[in-house]
C-alpha cells in the first residue's frame, strides 16, 4: 500500500520509508553484532578444559591413592600384630600342652608313690597293731590279777576247780568254763602241772586231737609244744581217746574218751 503526500514535489511510499529505516538500523547493529571466530579457538578452549579436568582427576586419584596407601599400611600393621598375637598364642598353647603332659606324668608318678606309701603304711600299721597286742598281752601277763571269789591265783593266772562231786564230759566241762569267762586249763610248765595236781589228782585239761587225729591242740588253738607231760606209752588212742586228763596215779597226762565224766579245772 502506498501513502501519497500533499506535496507534489515528493511522493514517498511506505516501501521507500521502510528501506531507509532498515539501512539505518543495519549500520547501528553492525557495531555490536558478534562475529563467529575461527575453529582453532574452540579447539584450544576444549583442550584447556580437558587439561583442567585431567589435572582434577589426577589430583583426586593422588589423594585417593594416598588414603588407600595409608589404609593399606594400617592393614599391614594390623596383620603383623595379628600374626604376632597368633604366634604368641600358639607358643602359649604349646607351653600349656607341655605343662599338662608333665603334670600327667607327675600325677601318674605320684599315684604310684601313693600306692607304695599306702602299702608301707599298711605294713607299719599291721606291725604296730601286733606290737600293741603283744604289749597288751605282756601287761596282762605281768599285771597283778585279782581273781574272782572261789578262784585260786598262780603265776598271774586264776584257776577254778569244780566241786569234787561234779563230773562232766570234756565238752560239757569246757562249756562250764566258757560260761565262767574262762576255758579249760592250759599247762605249759612243770610248775603249773604240779600246782594243778594240788587242786585235783584227776581232772580234764584243755588239750585234744578232736579236729585231727594225732594233732594235739590246746583250746586256744595253739599246737602242743614239745613232748608234753605224758604217761609212759601215752597217748595210745585206745578206743577213740581224743581228750586229755591228768592221771591220778602220777599226775601225768593220759588220753581218754571225751565222753568220760570227771572233774575239771578252768583258767583265765
Amino acid at each position: 500500500m502506498s501513502v501519497a503526500l500533499n506535496s507534489e514535489s515528493e511522493e514517498v511510499t511506505i516501501e521507500s520509508w521502510s528501506l531507509m529505516d532498515t539501512g539505518k538500523r543495519s549500520k547501528h547493529e553492525s557495531k555490536y553484532r558478534w562475529t563467529p571466530q575461527s575453529p582453532v579457538w574452540w579447539i584450544g578452549a576444549t583442550a584447556v578444559c580437558l587439561v583442567i579436568l585431567l589435572l582434577t582427576v589426577i589430583l583426586a586419584l593422588v589423594v585417593q591413592n594416598g588414603s588407600t596407601v595409608r589404609h593399606w599400611n594400617k592393614l599391614q600393621v594390623g596383620l603383623m600384630e595379628y600374626q604376632n598375637l597368633v604366634s604368641n598364642l600358639t607358643k602359649d598353647r604349646d607351653a600349656l600342652r607341655d605343662e599338662r603332659d608333665q603334670l600327667r606324668i607327675n600325677s601318674s608318678s605320684l599315684a604310684k608313690d601313693i600306692e607304695v606309701l599306702q602299702s608301707q603304711y599298711n605294713t607299719v600299721a599291721a606291725s604296730r597293731d601286733e606290737l600293741e597286742e603283744a604289749i597288751r598281752q605282756l601287761n596282762l601277763s605281768t599285771a597283778d590279777k585279782h581273781c574272782h571269789l572261789g578262784w585260786v591265783k598262780f603265776n598271774n593266772s586264776c584257776y577254778y576247780a569244780s566241786e569234787k562231786r561234779a563230773k562232766k564230759t570234756w565238752e560239757t566241762s569246757r562249756q562250764d568254763c566258757l560260761e565262767r569267762g574262762s576255758d579249760l586249763v592250759i599247762i605249759t610248765t612243770n610248775a603249773e602241772l604240779n600246782f594243778v595236781t594240788t587242786l585235783y589228782t584227776r581232772t580234764w585239761i584243755g588239750l585234744s586231737d578232736i579236729a585231727q587225729e594225732g594233732k594235739w591242740k590246746w583250746v586256744d588253738g595253739t599246737d602242743l609244744g614239745g613232748g608234753g607231760f605224758w604217761q609212759a606209752g601215752e597217748p595210745n588212742n585206745n578206743g577213740h581217746e581224743d581228750c586229755v586228763e591228768i592221771s591220778r596215779s602220777n599226775g601225768d597226762w593220759n588220753d581218754v574218751s571225751c565222753d568220760t565224766k570227771i572233774p575239771w579245772i578252768c583258767e583265765y
